[in-house]
């Protein structure tokens, strides 16, 4: 329906991007980040939903927090949160501090 043109779906992708946006935009405030990328299911739904999200979050955002923030769908497609789970426990569970904190724990 969407790739048709359908401009029902159009607008009901548009205004899920904004929904997600809302919430998005808060965490830009909050948190600052330099980097938002929409995967999974949210990231192949493509660019109407990415038009809402950019809107709302650009809109509703801080300017200071927003001058170098980039928001983009990922790459990894369906396997995203399960990279980003992989890259987590690389760059934390397994970090040379935290093992390091374990050893010593253990004596």
């Amino acid at each position: 329906m969407l790739h048709a043109g359908n401009l029902q779906a159009i607008h009901a992708l548009r205004q899920a991007g904004r929904d997600v946006g809302d919430a998005l935009a808060t965490v830009v405030n909050l948190l600052n980040p330099s980097v938002i990328v929409i995967g999974g299911s949210l990231g192949q739904a493509g660019e109407h939903l990415m038009a809402g999200v950019r809107e709302v979050v650009y809109r509703r955002s801080l300017p200071l927090a927003t001058s170098h923030l980039r928001i983009a769908l990922s790459m990894a497609g369906d396997q995203a949160a399960i990279l980003g789970a992989s890259q987590m426990v690389t760059q934390y569970v397994l970090s040379p501090a935290a093992i390091e904190a374990t050893l010593q724990a253990a004596g």
